[in-house]
């Protein structure tokens, strides 16, 4: 993968492929004012110095609502992730606080005196928020699964995969240790939607034992997407 060796900017559109992108992720929150001087710095300086070893990424919470709330972001913050899953965060950082949590997530000191611990997932190790799949994937996530999967098929251009984005997100929580739920990008990942003949986005797939059980073309409101949900697991 390129070496990003300036601090990334990302958007609700591009999150979950930072998220995902296969390296340590130090992720700061911010309002969009003006940042800390020292603390642009610092974010830029571990970025060039750290290439290749992780990704420092910023995320202006009010222009992103949705990934805001889906990572309960009230205020500055600074979220470390590992293999896309939250594993500390800490409010307000400042410089040596952000030096302190990336040495950290690199394993060179020991977790900050000060770390929140990250939002508890179910139980059932089932995540609480879709899971970005690709063609490599699929099988594996997907097909081999043993809950059942729903798969939201989107692309960031496409206007109405964003306005079901939030109410995917809301079943993956509300259902999480009964459904799984999948985000694929078909631009990225043309394979798989040319394997199930998906002609247009978003296209909703629910599989159950590696099976297609039910498919929802188009924006469907939040209530039939509900209780299509609620037809399959009921199966």
């Amino acid at each position: 993968m390129p070496r990003f060796d300036m601090p990334l900017n990302t958007n609700d559109q591009s999150i979950d492929r930072v998220l995902n992108a296969g390296l340590p992720v130090a992720l700061l929150l911010w309002d969009g004012r003006a940042l800390d001087r020292s603390l642009e710095e610092t974010l830029r300086q571990l970025a060039q110095a750290e290439a290749g070893r992780l990704l420092i990424a910023k995320l202006n919470t009010i222009e992103n609502p949705q990934s805001a709330a889906r990572l309960n972001g009230a205020g500055s913050a600074l979220i470390l992730f590992r293999d896309g899953q939250e594993i500390a965060r800490t409010a307000a950082p400042n410089s040596q606080r952000v030096r302190d949590y990336v040495a950290f997530l690199l394993g060179r000191e020991p977790r900050p005196a000060d770390a929140a611990e990250p939002r508890a997932q179910p139980a059932t190790g089932t995540p609480s928020t879709p899971i970005v799949v690709s063609d490599a994937t699929f099988a594996a996530e997907v097909l081999n699964s043993d809950l059942p999967v729903l798969v939201d098929l989107w692309a960031p251009w496409c206007g109405p995969c964003r306005m079901i984005a939030p109410v995917v997100e809301k079943l993956a929580a509300d259902y999480a240790g009964r459904l799984k739920v999948a985000k694929l990008n078909v631009d990225d990942h043309p394979r798989t939607p040319g394997m199930y003949q998906v002609q247009g986005i978003p296209t909703l797939l629910i599989f159950r034992g590696g099976q297609v059980i039910d498919r929802i073309v188009g924006a469907a409101p939040e209530p039939m997407l509900r209780s299509r949900v609620e037809a399959a697991l009921s199966r």
